[in-house]
């Protein structure tokens, strides 16, 4: 074999010897990013060599192994709150126990716990305006997964030991004051800040920094925070928590109560102009409107009698539409309008008191209850 031969057979072995390592260290980094892609867990210690295999001429040579790479995958911290309710919920006023339901998981590579907090007027994911804070306010956690609230079970206020890619309901518990209006707003926040975890039933630490201003290490296992940005005002992204708002909205009947007369007829104009004279008969409209966005139910007036009227009293009843009036034509009471509602009006114990019952009066609706009565 001539020197030129020699030379190009091997700058041709050197050639394949380098395509060789190359193929290995690809094959070494893909390896490591699917690794890392597939979400493996925290503390996991990964190791590696590489085997160089290569021939010289036509003769393969003894197998080379590298030494051994050993490196700890790090706590890549990431974590969901987001709220379950479809829409506003709606409450009465005086409830008790009302529920805003959320949902935190954990979206990063190890067991961790988590701190619960709760924030009034903090932001309305439905556009409502926050004028009013329930009392009472409680957060528990969901303890049987069956995701509603069952007060004396759902007790324990942190998550604890949430494994990577599970997730756990949480509730915002609250009572509603008494004397709220149709329409208020309250609105809450949930915060989760993700805590050590390690020990069942013990509420771990809370983890507030991680290791970013930190170089890498093989052998240890840093903390990296990434979670994105939530919808509470006091956290961010990076920071080891997230949050997401919920809110409650009252529901209920709004009242008004107009009473009026007018004459049905007298003894000497008959239902002609009639006048408020001895024997004439005079009809009360008693007018219940309910602007609200909730029913009224068991509804009822009660009606003491003027003694001019003696004990005479007629006509009770209640009708699904607004009261009368007066006759243009005649100028007596109009006729009545709309549906008489099954239950009407009864006389009281006493020979001058009435009772007309409305039974429901509807959320946005009016009803019309009358009484005649003779004048003495």
């Amino acid at each position: 074999m001539s020197k030129t031969d020699m030379a190009r057979k091997n700058h041709e072995t050197k050639e394949f010897i380098m395509k060789k390592i190359l193929v290995i260290a690809s094959t070494m980094l893909f390896g490591f990013i699917g690794a890392h892609a597939a979400g493996t867990a925290a503390g996991t210690s990964v190791t590696n060599s590489a085997t160089l295999n290569y021939t010289v001429g036509t003769v393969a040579q003894t197998a080379i192994v590298s030494n051994t790479d050993t490196f700890v995958v790090d706590n890549k911290i990431d974590l969901t709150v987001v709220h379950q309710d479809a829409a506003i919920v709606e409450v009465t006023p005086g409830a008790t126990a009302q529920v805003l339901t959320y949902t935190v998981t954990n979206t990063g590579n190890k067991v961790q716990d988590y701190s619960l907090t709760q924030t009034a007027n903090d932001g309305n994911p439905f556009g409502a305006t926050d004028n009013f804070d329930a009392t009472g306010v409680s957060i528990f956690v969901d303890s049987n997964g069956n995701g509603v609230y069952d007060a004396g079970t759902d007790t324990a206020t942190f998550i604890d030991e949430l494994a990577p890619d599970a997730a756990v309901k949480v509730f915002i518990v609250a009572d509603i004051p008494s004397g709220q209006a149709d329409g208020d707003v309250a609105e809450y926040t949930l915060t989760a800040q993700v805590a050590q975890g390690g020990t069942a039933s013990t509420q771990g630490a809370d983890i507030l920094t991680d290791d970013s201003g930190t170089a890498d290490t093989a052998a240890g296992e840093e903390i990296v925070f990434a979670d994105g940005d939530g919808a509470g005002a006091t956290e961010g992204a990076n920071d080891g928590k997230h949050a997401d708002n919920n809110a409650f909205k009252v529901v209920t009947a709004t009242l008004t109560s107009v009473k009026s007369s007018c004459v049905v007829s007298d003894p000497v104009n008959a239902g002609t102009n009639p006048k408020r004279i001895p024997g004439a008969v005079v009809r009360y409209s008693i007018e219940v409107a309910n602007s609200g966005t909730a029913d009224a139910t068991s509804v009822s007036i009660s009606d003491t009698l003027a003694a001019e009227f003696g004990t005479s009293a007629a006509g009770l009843e209640v009708r699904t539409a607004a009261c009368a009036g007066i006759d243009a034509g005649t100028n007596a009471c109009a006729a009545k309008t709309g549906t008489v509602e099954p239950v009407g009006g009864t006389t009281g114990a006493g020979t001058s008191s009435v009772t007309l019952d409305y039974a429901t009066v509807a959320a946005g609706t009016t009803e019309c209850g009358y009484i005649d009565v003779t004048i003495q």
